[in-house]
């Protein structure tokens, strides 16, 4: 059975370390280091072994421009549009040049191929997005104002798959946060829920699917699903082929997502440097 491999949640390969990405397909494996017991170990990259590549990415210019190598593999695109100001994604492009992306990729590819995530929801009176008409916002409104003006761009292209899920804030990610001065705490089960039916009542009409990723509160929604960013069954309804739809033991309990590789690394540190990132060190947000 193919397996999939997934590109990667660990670190932004399609926007950061292209190259890199493009050398491993030309040695057509790639060794990554197991981060429980730090050994190494092999993943098989040949075309002929991969049933399809899951792309996880804020910004595809790369491989819109040339996708060299990747050209020889089943694609599918998780893709981060949220629309935040440079206080929180200082490096993330301008909404409207990532909304030309999403169109050259469901143009290039298949809309089918796309998943659009709005991940994280955070609420941050400080940062108001310029998107909202409203002269003076909140927070909460701001975000499902920038919400439904996505929602809407992206259903015109065909897209109709919605992944999201809200700000954890853990210590690294309020220390980050206070560094900017940027007050931010731990959004409440009911604020989340109040907050997700509202945005099932833009995507509803539009013929969006929403669906929520690790946010088990969530999924007593109606409209609401459980979020499967790897999915070996679409992944097997678009590209044929049978590859692994069982649920990948090593995410989280709460994660839906089939088995596959990743081979993205956490020492691979992302310049977008978002400052309500996790991944990378607190200190790699403060500059």
């Amino acid at each position: 059975m193919k397996q999939i491999i997934s590109c990667s949640r660990r670190t932004d390969i399609p926007a950061c370390y292209y190259n890199w990405l493009q050398e491993r397909l030309v040695e057509k494996k790639v060794t990554i280091v197991n981060p429980y017991n730090n050994e190494p170990y092999n993943i098989d990259l040949s075309p002929e072994n991969v049933h399809s590549i899951v792309l996880w990415s804020k910004n595809y210019q790369h491989l819109i421009k040339d996708p060299g190598l990747l050209s020889k593999y089943n694609l599918y695109f998780q893709f981060t549009v949220n629309g935040y100001p440079i206080e929180l994604e200082p490096n993330i492009p301008e909404i409207e040049y990532l909304e030309d992306q999403v169109e050259a990729l469901c143009n290039k590819y298949s809309p089918k191929q796309v998943s659009w995530r709005f991940d994280p929801i955070i609420f941050c009176d400080e940062v108001i997005p310029p998107v909202s008409n409203d002269p003076l916002p909140t927070a909460f409104a701001a975000r499902l104002d920038t919400f439904k003006h996505l929602a809407k761009e992206f259903s015109q292209l065909g897209i109709d798959k919605c992944t999201f899920s809200f700000v954890s804030v853990y210590g690294k990610v309020k220390e980050s946060l206070a560094a900017k001065n940027i007050k931010c705490e731990e959004i409440p089960d009911e604020k989340k829920i109040e907050f997700t039916k509202e945005m099932v009542k833009i995507a509803n009409p539009l013929g969006i699917k929403l669906y929520s990723c690790c946010e088990a509160v969530l999924e007593s929604v109606e409209g609401v699903n459980k979020s499967h960013c790897v999915d070996g069954e679409i992944l097997q309804e678009l590209f044929g082929d049978k590859t692994s739809k069982a649920k990948d033991q090593g995410q989280r309990l709460t994660c839906g997502c089939s088995k596959s590789k990743d081979i993205g690394s956490y020492t691979q540190h992302c310049p977008h440097k978002c400052v309500y990132c996790y991944a990378n060190p607190s200190s790699y947000t403060k500059e």
